[in-house]
């Protein structure tokens, strides 16, 4: 258990220090966690990530946004990759008439352009994935109500705690949403 929380503690600090010194994402997996918990609240966080305590919810986002983050990038890769490997002409005429370093390249000989052609696909695809996360938060919100009965029906609905329901709603509904 020491070693997992180690290494999820090491991620969080390593990966977001990594896509920053590469100017690969605005804000990390802490960041966006910080987000979260600012947006829906202390017990609807620790909801959300099936925990009993925020700190352990803390931690458990930060690995699932550095899992994501990976695929993310991973994605990215091959996605840059597709791009990169087009023949110049049919990259131009869908690009409007730029080349593959002319529209991701940001230094004089535009040699850094499949590192940031992967940062921003990359962090498009992890931006989109957090807003999906918040939609589906405040739908799920919305969902439960205030009043008992509301509350009975959106346990019953999701699951069989009350503390499980609301995130399985989230989860649910970022992955139709997202």
């Amino acid at each position: 258990m020491k070693k997992i929380l180690l290494l999820v503690v090491l991620a969080a600090v390593a990966v977001p220090a990594a896509l920053a010194a590469g100017d690969a994402q605005a804000t990390g997996p802490g960041a966006a966690c910080k987000t979260e918990l600012a947006t829906l609240g202390a017990k609807d966080f620790a909801s959300l990530y099936a925990s009993t305590s925020s700190a352990s919810a803390m931690s458990k986002c930060v690995a699932k946004h550095v899992a994501a983050a990976a695929v993310n990038r991973a994605s990215a890769a091959k996605a840059c990759q597709a791009e990169r490997a087009m023949a110049v002409d049919a990259f131009k005429a869908a690009n409007g008439g730029q080349t593959f370093g002319e529209k991701y390249g940001a230094n004089t000989n535009d040699r850094n352009a499949y590192g940031k052609c992967v940062s921003a696909k990359a962090s498009a695809k992890s931006a989109k994935q957090e807003a999906a996360t918040l939609k589906a938060s405040k739908a799920c919100k919305t969902e439960r109500g205030t009043d008992a009965a509301s509350r009975a029906a959106f346990t019953a609905k999701y699951g069989g705690k009350a503390g499980a329901a609301f995130g399985k709603c989230v989860s649910g509904k970022s992955k139709t949403t997202g």
